[in-house]
């Protein structure tokens, strides 16, 4: 994906540290002479209302910011200010669910999903005399093998984006991009 601009990513160490970290970052003397769009972009996990409200506190906390929803920007004090949720808005999920969508009409990925239905129905919970137990987190799993078809196979979600193995120009980018862009 090419965006045009200077971007930083940073990673604030945890969901629980979010709101600390965004504080402490705000208050640097390189963040007020530098920054001049902040966006946070986070897994909604299993509850996408409970992420919106917290991110909602944190940035009506440290930068007076009110009224943000969802995959929207807007400028407070010379800031552009905005945050995304992933796979996207309402839903529950995380970034693996985003690329997820983008596979569904991806014949290895279909086969992906056979293999996972069966590895279910002989592995724990459900077959208690199992030495081995489903993926505790189906979407990560459906990635990695999904990945592991590739010719540079690497379970990593980032460097497989960086090869390719992530069709950015999928419709199930389109709010993501469109939030990256429009900060």
């Amino acid at each position: 994906m090419e965006l045009d601009g200077d971007y930083q990513v940073v990673d604030f160490k945890g969901k629980s540290q979010m709101g600390d970290f965004i504080s402490m970052m705000s208050k640097t003397e390189s963040f007020n002479e530098n920054v001049t769009s902040i966006a946070i972009i986070r897994d909604a996990d299993n509850n996408f209302d409970s992420v919106a409200n917290e991110i909602k506190y944190t940035l009506k906390s440290v930068f007076s910011a009110k009224s943000i929803e969802n995959g929207e920007v807007k400028e407070f004090e010379d800031i552009n200010i905005g945050f995304y949720i992933m796979p996207g808005p309402g839903k529950n999920g995380e970034l693996e669910d985003l690329v997820l969508s983008s596979l569904q009409e991806n014949e290895i990925f279909s086969e992906v999903c056979v293999y996972l239905e069966k590895l279910k129905t002989i592995t724990k919970p459900a077959n208690e005399q199992s030495i081995f137990s489903y993926p505790r987190k189906e979407s990560k799993a459906k990635l990695q093998i999904y990945f592991s078809s590739m010719k540079e196979s690497d379970p990593r979600m980032g460097l497989s984006a960086q090869r390719s193995y992530v069709d950015f120009k999928h419709t199930s980018f389109e709010d993501l991009i469109r939030f990256i862009k429009s900060m």
